[in-house]
């Protein structure tokens, strides 16, 4: 079958040479360019969806259309029957009619289509392809229906700005497996589309209430500008007058996304290739009811019926409920009569009617070949007469022509996506800032004229075999061996040529400081025309085009942007759903290969978006995936294509975090003697750890901005993150439970977060005491990240005077000493805590400080330097142990990742999929009947730690009636002590004198932990003291 499949897509890539010519040629108009993704859940049909639209140009036979999956070209892919990896081809289209809607003859479209993976491992790939299009197909299964990663692919194109369009798939499981009646399915499918429209009313919601937030916060800070600021207002954003706000309109809140009768929702089965939109029935229909097209559109959708005595369409009202609606009458019917008929004859008993397939093919007019009529299988002629009746390609086509834009016609509103305003740490001169200017106007434009600034974004390294690049030069066929790098990406502005010298400029540049290390120059070496698995070779390719460029591995670790100028902002950070959580070590089985595997593993980082590799202080090589089938991914791809050497592989290697449940304090005095620091640790509110974690980036810009006294990014992400805290606390709070002021009193007094100054755990401004119980005499440190949240915050001078202690305090140099190593030994804790090396999580720190009182002394803070090193490390690494033992003063916890799991089941699978669920310590949260079937949903919280080999568990134990999809979705304490010991007389009772109460899952997990990263772990070795018999300790 490979083989097969392997011929066939020979064949097809030298017919593609043919067309690589004249879809390059299109290139040159982007108003007739169109670049879509095909966004969707696991098996909803993406790829047999894509394999229709490709048979339209002839690159694959349309009997094999939903078959071959021509864009899945891995093994891999082909074997367990799921996309991993985005893949683009181009495509030719004539619509009907012009688009613009005027008389002329219309014009050859060029879409280039994106196919994207459904399982939640891969959800990176979907970044990389959200961000080069302009629209998307969102593929929806009208059997299961709404999806975790449906939401999660509606979440995305929301994020990056991409106007979408509905197919409703598998229609065919509606008439055949789950036996509807046509009125059953317009039922199911109208609720669908509610569902689906809602879901996107809650993204626009949610962008509208921020928004009115910032304009609440902006309007009350400081009323309106003065003269001068609104001049400069006018003057810095004079040059993007033609960029559309990003601001949510009325109309985009009032309206629904998918509306059927605005021509944006697709009914499909890609399988058997057909499809339709409601106009094509309009068209149809209109002559026979004596109405005009436009009417009968906006009828064939919605409580409107036929009344044929009257030859009116009614509404529910006049219909009396003994009507069908229209859509029923005139769309699903016949379509029902044509599966019924085939499902007849098959069995051999009369169709309904006693009309068989022929005559109804006779009677719609479709021309269909003879010998597939009166093909033996009834399924092939059902399939030939539905695919000459309603074709699939067209219906789909035609509907990305009308309803999706081309990249003229997108950019004015993704570019506040695409290329936000850059934070500048210096003042530009004014030839550089019109430059800047000049580069983000071209992109809102999408300029391909001569002499515009060009831009392009590489979104993601593919790493494809050097067999299917076809026309590549000789060095890069010997530099890439096997494989060759390619990065994947569009063209924003301008032309980008063969031969051209680009800078390649990564995330952290900096426009005012262009020479800051983070822009190379080069030369473009290679372009390609991304054709499924072939590469073709043009030499240019202008604005709004999907290309691969050559010669990038040397420049290019993940996604970078490429501009003729060096005054270019560049591009935004795409948004990925899940954090690479999974590791494994890697090693190799001969010492002799670590060279090898080291060369792997940076090709491996290279070409995939979201894997991260690293090596940990033990020496080992980890590599860090999104989940188990992206890790076997990883591992596969490691051993076979970019290390080609054996491997031994570690077990999972799972990230914990570290809490606390109670309060607890801990004292520790510097080397010296000098300087006593107390720490106090307790659990930060439930809900502030997890949103603080999500909007690590948004704080990042906050410090960055406030740094360089910018504060263009504090006005507009501060509500943005207040809001999510305020929006989680009424999540959790209970009426009257007095929370209402615990954002302000946490974050009045915050210090730092930590770790690297935007973790979940918080340092409150401490105290600097005279002596160890007396009075306070000045504030430790300064509530920074209050004011930069602009909250009201009570700024204390240091007014201490000339004390007895040996520390001055009143010295302001030696105040900035304690302060600055305070807040490093912080970090250094929060990067690890005291269980077992894991970061901190959700945990808040005071620390108080206070001299040794010696009046003999005279004042030396100096003494002891040369014995004890630096005072400035001593201090740190006081403050580190003194937040370490604390915690663990502090009823320590271990915190673990959980996955949300989503399994579909059977009645008869509901006993195994429990009993697996139970072994693996999962919560179940719900369980439902899906409408009209008998699946059942169960959704459940499971560790991370226990996922392993949970997929191949549940199937074994359901005999293959139980389906799971796992994403990450947040961090949980477990709440049980690892250094449980009966205490109180009650706790004696139950658990005796020696206190065992069976096997402690925090202890283990702790100890796990700690054994492989290569710390002491305190294990009894005499099990049995009567005997006196001393076991060997195991590793």
């Amino acid at each position: 079958h490979n083989g097969f499949i392997s011929q066939t897509q020979h064949d097809a890539a030298s017919g593609m040479e043919k067309a690589v010519e004249r879809l390059s040629g299109l290139q040159k108009f982007p108003d007739n360019i169109r670049n879509i993704c095909v966004l969707a859940h696991v098996d909803h049909g993406k790829t047999t969806l894509s394999d229709g639209l490709i048979a339209h140009n002839g690159f694959i036979s349309q009997k094999l259309a939903g078959k071959l999956r021509f864009m899945d070209f891995l093994d891999d892919e082909q074997r367990r029957g799921i996309t991993m990896k985005s893949a683009a081809i181009s495509l030719l289209y004539t619509p009907k009619c012009a688009v613009g809607g005027d008389e002329a003859q219309p014009e050859p479209l060029l879409i280039n289509l994106i196919d994207s993976p459904g399982h939640v491992d891969f959800c990176s790939e979907v970044s990389t392809a959200a961000r080069l299009s302009d629209g998307g197909l969102v593929v929806v299964d009208v059997v299961e229906g709404i999806c975790v990663q449906t939401h999660a692919v509606l979440r995305q194109a929301w994020e990056e700005r991409l106007q979408v369009c509905l197919v409703f798939n598998k229609l065919d499981r509606l008439i055949v497996e789950m036996g509807y009646t046509p009125a059953e399915a317009y039922e199911r499918m109208r609720n669908l589309l509610n569902e689906i429209n809602g879901v996107m009313s809650a993204f626009v919601s949610e962008k509208f209430i921020s928004q009115a937030d910032t304009l609440l916060a902006t309007s009350t800070e400081g009323g309106a500008l003065d003269h001068g600021e609104r001049d400069d207002a006018i003057e810095r954003d004079e040059y993007i007058d033609d960029i559309e706000s990003d601001v949510v309109t009325d109309a985009e809140h009032s309206t629904d996304t998918f509306s059927v009768e605005r021509g944006n929702v697709a009914f499909a089965c890609a399988a058997d290739g057909w499809a339709f939109r409601t106009d094509a029935f309009a068209e149809m229909y209109a002559s026979k009811l004596g109405c005009s097209s436009t009417a009968l559109r906006r009828g064939l959708w919605g409580d409107w019926f036929y009344n044929p005595k009257t030859r009116k369409i009614v509404g529910r009202k006049a219909a009396g409920g003994k009507l069908k609606p229209l859509f029923v009458q005139c769309v699903l019917d016949p379509i029902w009569k044509l599966y019924k008929a085939a499902e007849a004859e098959r069995h051999g008993y009369p169709p309904e009617g006693g009309k068989d397939l022929a005559a109804m093919a006779a009677s719609l007019k479709v021309d269909v070949a003879e010998k597939d009529l009166k093909s033996a299988d009834r399924k092939t002629a059902l399939e030939a007469v539905m695919k000459a009746w309603l074709p699939l390609s067209p219906a789909i086509l035609e509907m990305t022509a009308r309803r999706l834009p081309s990249p003229t016609g997108s950019s004015k509103r993704r570019v506040h996506r695409l290329m936000p305003a850059p934070t500048l740490k210096q003042t530009l001169a004014a030839d550089d800032a019109a430059a800047l200017a000049a580069s983000r106007k071209a992109v809102s434009r999408c300029d391909a004229s001569e002499g515009s600034v060009t831009t392009a974004f590489i979104s993601k390294m593919l790493a494809v075999p050097a067999s299917v690049v076809h026309g590549k030069s000789t060095g890069a066929a010997a530099a890439g061996g096997a494989s060759v790098f390619l990065g994947f990406g569009r063209v924003y502005s301008g032309a980008l040529r063969e031969g051209d010298v680009v800078y390649v400029i990564n995330g952290a540049y900096d426009p005012s400081e262009p020479d800051d290390g983070s822009c190379e120059e080069i030369v473009v070496e290679e372009l390609y025309l991304m054709m499924g698995q072939g590469m073709f070779r043009v030499k240019e390719v202008p604005a709004g085009n999907i290309l691969a460029v050559g010669g990038l591995d040397r420049h290019v670790l993940k996604s970078a942007t490429l501009s003729s100028s060096k005054m270019c902002a560049p591009f935004g950070n795409m948004m990925f759903q899940v954090a690479p959580i999974v590791k494994v070590a890697v090693e190799p089985e001969s010492v002799a290969d670590v060279p090898a595997l080291v060369e792997g593993l940076r090709l491996l980082n290279r070409s995939d978006a979201f894997v991260e590799v690293g090596l940990m202080e033990t020496g080992e090589h980890v590599i860090a995936a999104a989940g188990e089938v992206h890790l076997e991914r990883c591992i596969a791809d490691l051993r076979e294509r970019f290390a080609k050497i054996d491997l031994k592989v570690s077990p999972p290697l799972v990230s914990f975090r570290e809490g606390v449940s109670t309060t607890g304090s801990a004292t520790v005095t510097t080397s010296n003697g000098l300087l006593t620091i107390k720490a106090t640790a307790a659990p930060s509110p439930s809900f502030f750890p997890r949103v603080i974690e999500d909007s690590a980036d948004s704080l990042k810009r906050i410090l960055q901005s406030a740094r360089q006294k910018a504060g263009d990014a504090a006005d507009t992400l501060v509500p943005d993150i207040m809001g999510k805290l305020n929006k989680a606390r009424e999540a959790v709070a209970i009426d009257g439970d007095g929370s209402e002021d615990v954002i302000k009193k946490t974050l009045s007094s915050a210090w730092s977060l930590g770790p690297k100054h935007v973790g979940p755990n918080l340092m409150s401004v401490g105290k600097m005491l005279e002596g160890e119980r007396g009075r306070v005499i000045a504030p430790l440190g300064n509530p920074s990240v209050g004011e930069h949240l602009k909250l009201p915050v009570k700024t204390c001078e240091n007014k201490a005077e000339k004390q007895n202690g040996i520390i001055d305090f009143s010295d302001a140099n030696v105040v900035k000493t304690i302060e600055g190593n305070a807040l490093t030994g912080f970090q250094m804790a929060c990067e690890r805590g005291p269980l077992c090396e894991e970061p901190l999580f959700g945990v808040t720190v005071q620390l108080e400080v206070y001299s040794k009182v010696d009046a003999e002394a005279g004042g030396d803070g100096e003494v002891g330097e040369a014995q004890y090193g630096p005072f400035s490390g001593q201090v740190a690494s006081a403050a580190r142990e003194a937040i370490r033992k604390a915690v663990l003063k502090a009823g320590p916890r271990l915190v673990e990742a959980m996955y949300l799991s989503v399994i579909s089941t059977t009645s008869e699978a509901l006993g195994g999929t429990y009993s697996v669920l139970g072994r693996r310590r999962a919560k179940v949260i719900s369980e439902s009947i899906r409408e009209g079937t008998g699946v059942f949903i169960i959704h459940s919280y499971l560790p991370v730690a226990e996922s392993f080999g949970f997929a191949d568990e549940l199937r074994q134990c359901s005999s293959g009636a139980s389906n799971a999809q796992l994403m990450l979705s947040h961090w949980e304490h477990l709440d049980i002590d690892p250094f449980f010991k009966p205490k109180t007389e009650e706790e004696r009772e139950e658990f005796g004198e020696d206190g065992y109460v069976g096997p402690n899952m925090a202890r283990q997990l702790v100890d796990a932990t700690r054994r492989r990263k290569g710390l002491k772990v305190e294990e009894t070795i005499v099990k049995d003291a009567t005997k006196q018999r001393t076991l060997s300790r195991k590793a």
